[in-house]
């Protein structure tokens, strides 16, 4: 398809673009033998990649350079992959995740997924989160979100007392930064609502929060490509989001923030966004002293 600096594929467009794309990665880890899988590590045991995220990645960059070349791709293991010429405001990106949750992968576990969120310039406007063992394909463009191409009904965030969170909450970097805050923090929120699960996939959890099976959830540290697909669908769910700066406090499309809350519906649940908060105010008191 041919673009110009002054028109963009329509967010329709774009969703079939990360559908075909998602679609060949997830054909791919369909046919693997996840026995015996060998792995490196990145930054630490926590932080595990297989030959397969890379391969996934490379399928799945393939697919987005034939079907639109004058995108920009930003991938988890390739990194920023610009457009062969910028086209300013219009700019269409793809923010990719070609293997969320690779320890459950690796592990033998169908937990895992391929996530594709799309923006045109800083705008979230598509995203596709496909789990290929599951046989679970979320998407959304402008329209409502849905599951294996039927909408997703809007569900209002349940009590606190009644509500089920997704999270490793709040995770093990905070947890190393600021570990009497991490304590708390756990007590705190497995006090206040009715059950918390940690899935092993942030893309995962935003998916099932957005298909009302889950009320909330909820990371302090976290990159683009891990939630730019599910923070769309969310949204276009019905659901609410609310996202925190970090550090470095600066005004940042919500995709590109570290921290988030992302609820079934438009109410919020508070015990989270007030645990956001206070770590909001600790890494910004903790910025200040070392300056």
């Amino acid at each position: 398809m041919n673009t110009t600096a002054s028109s963009a594929p329509s967010p329709a467009q774009l969703l079939e673009h990360a559908l075909t794309a998602a679609h060949a990665a997830a054909e791919y880890l369909r046919g693997l033998d996840r026995d015996d899988l060998s792995r490196e590590y990145k930054t630490s045991s926590h932080d595990i990649v297989t030959e397969h995220d890379r391969r996934s990645e490379e399928i799945i960059v393939s697919e987005l350079r034939r079907l639109l070349p004058s995108a920009r791709i930003v991938g988890e293991e390739g990194g920023e992959r610009p457009a062969a010429e910028h086209s300013g405001p219009e700019q269409v990106s793809f923010y990719v995740d070609p293997i969320d949750g690779t320890s459950n992968f690796a592990a033998g576990l169908p937990l895992f997924c391929i996530s594709i969120g799309v923006t045109i310039g800083d705008e979230l406007v598509a995203g596709v989160i496909d789990a290929p063992v599951l046989g679970q394909v979320f998407a959304a463009a402008d329209g409502s979100a849905t599951l294996n191409g039927r909408e997703i009904t809007p569900r209002e965030t349940r009590p606190a007392p009644d509500a089920l969170v997704l999270s490793g909450y709040p995770g093990q970097r905070t947890g190393s930064r600021f570990p009497e805050f991490a304590a708390n923090a756990v007590r705190t929120l497995e006090d206040s609502v009715s059950a918390v699960r940690h899935l092993g996939s942030a893309a995962l959890e935003l998916a099932y929060v957005a298909a009302g099976w889950a009320d909330a959830t909820a990371l302090t540290a976290i990159n683009s490509w891990d939630v730019a697909a599910g923070f769309h669908i969310v949204r276009r769910a019905g659901g609410s989001l609310r996202t925190w700066p970090g550090e470095e406090v600066a005004e940042r499309p919500d995709h590109l923030q570290p921290a988030y809350v992302a609820c079934s519906g438009q109410g919020r649940l508070e015990v989270l966004d007030a645990l956001q908060d206070e770590l909001q105010a600790l890494r910004v008191g903790s910025r200040a002293s070392a300056l």
